[in-house]
């Protein structure tokens, strides 16, 4: 009998030099990761739920995936001992039970311990993993803060081949959005429209969708797919997001049923000028609360008197890895920006009756300032 050998996953992001630095900053003897986001990101498995077979994140609660990584950097997987494709990762062992999961993750801690020691772990991780460190390791203490801070950093600044998954992604979300916008007709419901962009991302190419966020006038964005039906007048919202092996995207435009409003145009190009500057200012370096003090200004110089809602969230393995700054908090963050951080930055304001207006595109980092990766028109589109 002959057996298939699947090809080694290769690194596309972990940099265990790098991994080994943040340990010794945030103070940490090892850090377990249990999350699927943070374990796809440390071993390249398809534990999301999106994946072209889910399997590792559907049976997750029977023979869970853990990431022990050592203060070298070096790391130590734990698998479902059935499951064949083979991670970059060498020490892996497989485990057909939670008790047997459980136990492998405990030897690998203590070969980074000896008792006493600072154990790393996610915010998120399971109650029943954390427990199984508690009273194996009773004298360790347990750092949550500086694990999910470490693995923020790691993820924040991209790889060449993230980058190339993101544009891929974003491309994706931009053709679907092409596609809803030759869709959009009177007469065509939100119903509709969801399984279009739906198909419409698979057929171009990604795993699946990360979201399918749609409004017709004043709608919620967040609710779609409530049986309205297009009218000759109505000003769709298109958001979109793909996942294309395991990076997101998230790109949004409007189009209009007809000859679009003076006021809607002119909200768009306010919009657009507003991104334009944030793009020409970032630059490595640049902080935040600079970013967004330059937002309002344009918008006041052009002349807007409604007030701007701006969002610039980082984009990758997730949606939004982390806000810069947005509108619930209006408080920028300290980080700086740097070489290879990709981002979203969004604009909108109310218009009564049509509901929140505005663009959303994506930006990179580079070594002497910003380019953005969205090549979608940047405009209302009318239909």
């Amino acid at each position: 009998m002959s057996f298939i050998h699947h090809p080694k996953i290769e690194k596309f992001a972990y940099d265990e030099k790098r991994v080994a630095e943040l340990m010794k900053k945030y103070e940490l003897d090892v850090l377990v990761v249990s999350t699927p986001e943070n374990i796809f990101y440390t071993s390249g498995l398809p534990v999301r739920h999106v994946a072209k077979n889910p399997i590792l994140f559907v049976l997750a609660n029977q023979y869970p995936t853990i990431v022990v990584i050592e203060k070298s950097g070096r790391e130590n997987l734990v698998l479902w001992d059935i499951y064949q494709t083979k991670s970059w990762i060498e020490n892996t062992k497989g485990a057909s039970s939670i008790k047997r999961a459980l136990k492998l993750m405990v030897n690998f801690v203590k070969n980074s311990l000896e008792g006493t020691g600072k154990i790393g772990v996610e915010s998120r991780m399971p109650l029943y993993q954390f427990n199984a460190l508690k009273k194996a390791f009773p004298k360790a203490e347990f750092e949550i803060k500086n694990a999910d801070k470490l693995l923020l950093d790691l993820r924040l600044v991209k790889s060449d081949e993230e980058i190339r998954r993101i544009a891929e992604s974003t491309r994706i979300a931009e053709k679907t959005i092409e596609t809803l916008i030759a869709s959009t007709k009177v007469g065509t419901n939100d119903l509709d429209l969801i399984r279009i962009a739906k198909k419409a991302m698979l057929d171009e190419g990604a795993d699946g969708y990360d979201h399918v966020t749609m409004s017709i006038n004043a709608s919620d964005p967040e609710h779609p797919g409530i049986g309205l039906t297009l009218k000759e007048g109505d000003i769709t919202r298109y958001d979109m997001g793909a996942i294309y092996e395991g990076y997101s995207s998230d790109v949004s435009r409007h189009a209009f049923i007809g000859q679009g409003p003076a006021e809607v145009k002119d909200l768009i190009r306010a919009v657009v000028a507003v991104q334009d500057a944030c793009e020409r200012a970032i630059k490595p370096g640049y902080v935040p609360k600079d970013l967004y003090t330059l937002a309002q200004e344009t918008w006041k110089e052009i002349g807007r008197k409604d007030p701007l809602i701006l969002t610039c969230h980082a984009i990758g393995i997730g949606t939004e890895e982390f806000h810069f700054f947005d509108p619930m908090t209006q408080k920028p963050a300290k980080i700086p920006f740097e070489k290879n951080m990709t981002m979203d930055i969004e604009a909108w304001t109310l218009i009564p009756k049509l509901g929140l207006v505005g663009n959303e595109d994506t930006y990179q980092v580079t070594a002497t300032g910003c380019k953005r990766i969205s090549t979608l028109k940047m405009d209302l589109f009318e239909v």
